[in-house]
């Protein structure tokens, strides 16, 4: 299968059908989306109202409330991304993703000449648990450490999702967290936040908006009653054309799968691409004439379902397919920043924005790094060692690094013991005439003698490793740090691991990293 994020930084053409707003990297495309986008209308006013009110609630800074009074003005865009609301922010790709926001609304801003401000659209609809009760910390010996949330989430949405105590958070945070000049108001920060949150969506603006206060990043809860009315008009819409929209959705994937592109959204029929909260959150699915619930046999004529919307639109979120055309509706969006799977799952929905009578925006690749500690480039260059070569697992370089240091040949020493052992068990073979039962002996008797032999070779090895021991921590500790999990780190790991050790200085260099409009692996070195 092709590369979509390889295809689009290097043959954009390719690809052009399936991101209409075009290429991100020609500046020309944000102007043109800038017209566009003049020509719509939006509830500006009641969108402010709701942001202004839920971020005095969460502390935000004076360039963040300032940010929102710029949306009420007509020329005001938006640069938007969107994450599930993981603990501790979730890896480190959240970070990357807000702050590629944040520096793109800049650049906008002062390339276009008009207010362009950063929205986070936190995903507190989702009802993945697994995708977000578990986030990794790296300990005191730079071994990824787990604080994970108990429970399974029931199927409800995570903004519905209490916050834990703190005492359960802090326990795993102690242990978690190494020793530093930090580590003390890191872990009052972490207290505040859990006190002071309500759900687990507020918790997760709570961390971020912390570490990039200074940039007025502003964070958007689509579980809030005041966005769930405005967002209702576009439900009734996705209820109305949903054979429309699963057409749509359909014909744009199989062009996408023609290319030899995977798709990442997979239809397989009846689906609204809305869900229902009853609590629990299920699929809206379609039969015919009539709807129900994935799992349930209640059927529903459309009038009804628009009844319970126009009654309780706070019940109903859309899914994969529809989130993105409830953003267009609401913001003005002048370019989604998106990670390598949504650029593939978006891809697939040109046709559905179509439907809706909306253009797909630009899409802006986040920023893609990994964290280089000054004790991994210290490492690296000792070992002589690349990233690939790290990213490709260090097994051989271990086993390198232990037969290196053999200066008595081992196995040759075993191996010449083993054959004498051999020859000495055939020169018994004349016993077998004592008795029937000699030949199964001296079988059964030399695979003992091999078998401790084997266990000789396995301790003196082990013993040759202990001789070893810095190099094979140094290496174990690349692993763990640069492919924790056998994963990328920006997958893994929490900020939190750096913040820690750094302060938010940490931070400051990830806004430091410049935009090139792919997923170019950038180094950050600490």
């Amino acid at each position: 299968m092709k590369d979509p994020m390889q295809t689009m930084a290097t043959c954009f053409e390719q690809v052009a059908l399936f991101f209409p707003s075009g290429n991100p990297k020609i500046q020309e495309n944000f102007e043109r989306r800038a017209e566009y986008l003049d020509t719509r209308d939006y509830s500006r006013e009641s969108l402010a109202d709701t942001l202004r009110t839920y971020h005095t609630h969460l502390g935000a800074s004076a360039l963040t409330q300032q940010m929102i009074e710029e949306l009420r003005k007509k020329e005001t865009l938006v640069v938007i991304t969107g994450q599930q609301a993981g603990i501790l922010t979730g890896p480190l790709y959240t970070l990357y993703k807000a702050m590629t926001t944040i520096r793109l609304a800049q650049e906008q801003r002062e390339k276009l000449g008009r207010p362009v401000v950063p929205v986070f659209w936190i995903a507190s609809e989702d009802h993945d648990w697994l995708e977000i009760q578990t986030t990794y910390i790296l300990d005191s010996e730079g071994k990824p450490a787990a604080c994970r949330l108990t429970g399974d989430g029931g199927g409800e949405s995570v903004g519905n999702q209490p916050v834990p105590a703190w005492e359960t958070i802090e326990t795993q945070l102690m242990e978690a967290m190494p020793d530093s000049e930090f580590r003390l108001s890191v872990l009052k920060q972490c207290k505040r936040f859990v006190e002071q949150a309500e759900n687990l969506t507020q918790w997760f603006a709570l961390t971020l908006q912390w570490l990039v206060q200074k940039w007025g990043l502003i964070f958007f809860d689509p579980m809030l009653p005041e966005f769930k009315r405005l967002a209702a008009p576009m439900y009734e819409q996705i209820l109305k054309m949903n054979v429309d929209v699963r057409d749509a959705l359909t014909e744009r994937t199989k062009e996408w799968v023609d290319l030899g592109f995977e798709p990442q959204i997979q239809p397989t029929g009846g689906e609204v691409n809305l869900f229902l909260s009853v609590p629990e959150r299920r699929a809206i699915m379609r039969n015919e004439q009539t709807f129900y619930l994935r799992g349930q046999e209640k059927q529903w004529d459309l009038d009804t379902v628009n009844s319970l919307l126009a009654q309780s639109p706070e019940r109903f979120s859309p899914n994969v397919v529809t989130r993105p055309v409830v953003q267009e509706y609401l913001f003005p969006t002048l370019a989604y920043v998106p990670g390598p799977g949504e650029l593939n799952y978006w891809a697939q929905l040109g046709k559905v924005f179509t439907t809706f009578g909306f253009v797909m925006p630009i899409l802006y690749p986040r920023l893609s790094a990994v964290v280089l500690t000054a004790s991994w480039q210290k490492s690296l260059n000792k070992e002589a060692l690349t990233l690939e070569d790290v990213y490709g697992g260090l097994a051989k370089q271990r086993d390198r690094c232990v037969r290196e240091r053999d200066n008595l040949d081992i196995d040759d020493r075993l191996e010449h013991l083993r054959a004498q052992i051999e020859k000495g068990y055939a020169e018994l073979a004349p016993l077998e005439e004592i008795h029937v039962n000699v030949h199964e002996w001296l079988i059964r008797n030399e695979e003992k003698v091999n078998s401790q032999l084997d266990y000789l070779r396995r301790k003196l090895w082990q013993a040759q490793r202990k001789r070893c021991r810095a190099e094979l921590i140094r290496l174990q500790q690349l692993e763990d740090g640069i492919t924790p999990n056998h994963s990328r780190q920006e997958r893994v790991l929490s900020p939190l691991s750096f913040v820690v050790r750094y302060g938010l200085s940490f931070v400051d260099q990830v806004a430091e990293i410049p935009l090139t409009g792919d997923f170019t692996e950038h180094q950050i070195l600490l």
